[in-house]
């Protein structure tokens, strides 16, 4: 029997095979989070003799792939509302989840009960006993409860997000009518690589003979991916990451795949006009304008396959385009709680940027006395990168580092290190830039921030509303796992 670090004992095999035992949606989570303390990732081959034996599900449904470093998730969900308000019944499967495991595999925007998830869980389960299979790691087991479940409903589509990269990913066992590869920056490299070219290369592992590619290729220089002129970080070259460059190298990566495999190859490299006819307010920010754009090829790309199976009432695509991202939300994108508490999930340095370029702007705009900031990253990330982008922009008064309950946490002393190093430099450099333009405390060459350090959230939470007055703001970033916690505390 496998015991969890926090002595709560956890479900046996035999437990979860036994019908005559009832179970819980927390004991089947307690079990699925635990997995990564006893399964090693062993490639595809075991998930897919885990799939002959429950018959092949992930072949009975059409699916969408979805790759790439930032935007996975928005452009997911942008495409799954396209795809729903054209009359298909469609899955969607996510990572990670914020509050509840059941978020990940949803149909029609309806996250799976917990009825219905136990179940599959208790079949995949038997499927790996009965059969005398290795144990599928912790994402492996959730794609196949995921695919179980998608082809038991019997939908029309399932939009399907890799997780980590994508040649070697769980979710690459599937055939889909369309991949799509989202923005690629420089992430996970201890994984997949040490350089753009290695990482593209993996991204591009989704591709499939024959089938059609969608890349979102939008750089960021001076101006927006509209080409208006933004508020921004310092120029792109001032970092390792120069965007740039990294979205000129994945792309030729990309093409160079994609011709192999005679794949027709559909680089996204501004936005889409439609979207500036949207209402909805959260496509003020760039970086979803240009996950809107690569979800609307990739939409129109497939009501080109379908031809007279367009399944509406009403076949405009423009119309659908339109209303379907008019209902687009996403938590943790820029999300405000309440009136002056704004969630995001940047966690890399493809989307810090990103990031602090969106909270720039809301500041300018609504001019708060103070603005906090609270800060977790993972221990697989760039956090040097991330720190230094964030001095940079100094745009804030005061910094609370903590952490989060995951085994991918990082140290909290070692990233109050890093800023207190980072700030040091800053101010000793009278040559600097100063960061973000138009904010007056950027002006100040002797910028520093309260650096804070409150390891346990609610602890951090609670210490921060302390002090937030009603015209202050506060923002925190760096970790969905972080934004995950954070929302299941504040609703």
């Amino acid at each position: 029997m496998i015991i969890l670090n926090r002595n709560v004992e956890m479900l046996s095999v035999e437990d979860i095979i036994d019908d005559s035992r009832e179970l819980n949606i927390d004991e089947a989570t307690e079990y699925i989070l635990a997995i990564p303390k006893f399964a090693e990732k062993i490639g595809t081959e075991n998930l897919k003799f885990i799939m002959e034996k429950l018959g092949d599900p992930q072949d009975k449904v059409r699916a969408v792939h979805v790759a790439g470093t930032n935007g996975k998730g928005s452009t997911t969900e942008m495409l799954r509302l396209m795809l729903t308000e054209s009359g298909f019944r469609t899955g969607s499967f996510t990572s990670p989840h914020l509050v509840k495991i059941n978020e990940r595999i949803s149909i029609d925007g309806r996250m799976i009960s917990d009825e219905e998830f136990i179940l599959c869980f208790r079949k995949v389960m038997k499927a790996i006993s009965d059969n005398s299979l290795k144990h599928p790691s912790f994402f492996e087991f959730i794609f196949a409860i995921a695919v179980l479940y998608f082809a038991e409903q019997g939908v029309d589509f399932v939009v399907y997000e890799t997780g980590m990269g994508g040649r070697l990913d769980a979710t690459n066992i599937i055939t889909p009518v369309v991949s799509v590869i989202t923005s690629i920056g420089m992430d996970h490299m201890q994984y997949l690589g040490d350089t753009i070219e290695k990482i593209a290369y993996e991204k591009a592992g989704i591709i499939k003979p024959g089938v059609p590619v969608i890349h979102n290729a939008i750089s960021h220089g001076k101006h927006d991916a509209a080409g208006s002129e933004r508020i921004d970080m310092p120029d792109a070259t001032h970092y390792e990451n120069g965007d740039v460059l990294l979205k000129k190298k994945a792309a030729e990566v990309i093409s160079r795949r994609a011709e192999e495999l005679s794949s027709e190859l559909y680089l996204i490299d501004r936005v889409d006009e439609r979207v500036s006819e949207l209402s909805n307010p959260v496509f003020y920010t760039g970086y979803q304008k240009e996950n809107a754009s690569t979800a609307i090829k990739a939409f129109e790309v497939i009501r080109e396959q379908l031809g007279e199976e367009v399944n509406s009432s009403d076949s405009d695509a423009d119309s659908i385009i339109l209303r379907a991202l008019n209902k687009f939300i996403m938590p943790a994108r820029m999300e405000k709680l309440g009136k002056n508490v704004i969630i995001d999930g940047a966690h890399n340095t493809d989307a810090m940027p990103q990031f602090l370029s969106a909270a720039a702007e809301m500041i300018k705009r609504e001019m708060p006395e103070r603005v906090y900031f609270i800060f977790a990253v993972s221990n697989d990330k760039d956090y040097r990168g991330m720190v230094r982008m964030i001095c940079d922009a100094a745009l804030f008064d005061e910094i609370f580092i903590t952490t989060f309950n995951s085994y991918r946490k990082t140290e909290v002393e070692l990233i109050r290190e890093i800023f207190e190093d980072c700030l040091d430099k800053n101010r000793s450099d009278e040559q600097r830039e100063s960061g973000i333009n138009d904010l007056e405390k950027n002006t100040d060459k002797k910028y520093r921030p309260v650096i804070n350090v409150v390891p346990e959230v609610k602890e951090c939470l609670n210490t921060v509303f302390s002090r937030l007055g009603e015209k202050d703001l506060l923002f925190t970033a760096g970790s969905l796992y972080l934004a995950g916690e954070i929302e299941a505390i504040l609703k």
